[in-house]
C-alpha cells in the first residue's frame, strides 16, 4: 500500500500536502518548485495534454485550447470542449488529480494511491460521488472526503475540539464562496449550518475589475484584440491583489493609444 496524501481540489488553483517522517506537514511541489497548481487542462500544438502552469499559459494566448473552472460543474451533464475534443468536469478532474499524485510520487520516490480530498460543504451527493469517481480514474483511492470548512478549522489544531465553541468559517476561494457554521463539543466537531454561492469566487472579482475599467473607457471587451485582453486580465488581478491596501491605477495600450484610469476601492465595493 503505497502512501496517502491530502489534495485540495480547487477551482482555481490545486494542491497536495503530506507528512513526513517526523509527523510535520509538507506541501507537494510540481517541476518548477511551486506549491499552487492552476486547476487548468489543455491541449496543445502536439494534440497532447497539459495541465497547471502550462495550460494556464496557453489559456492565456487562446481559451478555446483550455478549459478551467470546471469544479463549478462537477455533478452535472455538462461537456466542455478543448480544441476538437469533449470532457465533462470529472475527466477534467481526474486530469488535475493525477498531475498532483505524480507530482507527490516524482518528490517522495514512492508509490502515491491513497487521498483525503477537501471538498465544498455544499457539495451534494452527485458531486461528491463525481469527485469520488475522478479520484479513481487518476488511480487514487479516496480515503475520506472532507468538507473544506471543516478543514479549515481543523488546522488550527487538534485542540479546539476539546474547546465548547461555536464558529464561522468563512471560505472565499477562486471560483467559489462557503459559509459553515461549526460547533465543538467534547472532542467532536459537527456542521450545524451551511451556505455559500457556487458561481463567486476571485476569478469574478478580476472579471468584474476589467468590466470596470472597460465601462470608465467606454469601451467592451470586444473592442480589444486578443493581446489586449490577455494583458487586461493579468493587470486586473494585480488589482485584485493590490486594491484591499491602495487605490490602483491600470495602465493599458490600446490600439495606439496609452490609457489610464485608477480604480478605488470604495468604487469597486459598490459593484
Amino acid at each position: 500500500m503505497g502512501r496517502m496524501i491530502g489534495i485540495d481540489l480547487g477551482t482555481t488553483n490545486s494542491l497536495a500536502t503530506y507528512i513526513d517522517d517526523n509527523g510535520k506537514i509538507q506541501f507537494v511541489k510540481n517541476e518548477y518548485g511551486n506549491i499552487l497548481i492552476p486547476s487548468v487542462v489543455g491541449i496543445d500544438e502536439n494534440g497532447d495534454i497539459i495541465v497547471g502552469e502550462l495550460a494556464k499559459e496557453r489559456r492565456m494566448r487562446n481559451s478555446g485550447e483550455t478549459a478551467s473552472n470546471f469544479k463549478r460543474k462537477m455533478g452535472t451533464s455538462a461537456r466542455i470542449k478543448i480544441k476538437d475534443k469533449i470532457f465533462d468536469a470529472q475527466m477534467l478532474s481526474s486530469i488535475v488529480l493525477k498531475h498532483l499524485k505524480e507530482n507527490a510520487e516524482r518528490q517522495l520516490n514512492e508509490k502515491i494511491d491513497r487521498a483525503i480530498i477537501s471538498v465544498p460543504a455544499y457539495f451534494n451527493d452527485k458531486q461528491r460521488k463525481d469527485t469520488k469517481i475522478a479520484a479513481e480514474l487518476a488511480g487514487i483511492t479516496v480515503e475520506r472526503l472532507i468538507n473544506e470548512p471543516t478543514a479549515a478549522a481543523l488546522s488550527l489544531g487538534s485542540h479546539i475540539l476539546n474547546r465548547n465553541l461555536k464558529f464561522l468559517v468563512l471560505d472565499l476561494g477562486g471560483g467559489t464562496f462557503d459559509v459553515t457554521l461549526l460547533e465543538t463539543f467534547e472532542d467532536i466537531m459537527e456542521v450545524i449550518s451551511i451556505s455559500g454561492d457556487t458561481m463567486l469566487g476571485g476569478e469574478d472579482f478580476t472579471t468584474k475589475i476589467c468590466e470596470i475599467f472597460l465601462r470608465n473607457i467606454q469601451k467592451s471587451i470586444l473592442d480589444l484584440s486578443r493581446d489586449e485582453r490577455i494583458k487586461l486580465y493579468t493587470k486586473a488581478d494585480r488589482v485584485k491583489k493590490l486594491i484591499s491596501i491602495k487605490d490602483v491605477e491600470i495602465e493599458m495600450e490600446i490600439g495606439e493609444k496609452i490609457i489610464k484610469r485608477k480604480l478605488l476601492r470604495k468604487n469597486l465595493e459598490k459593484q
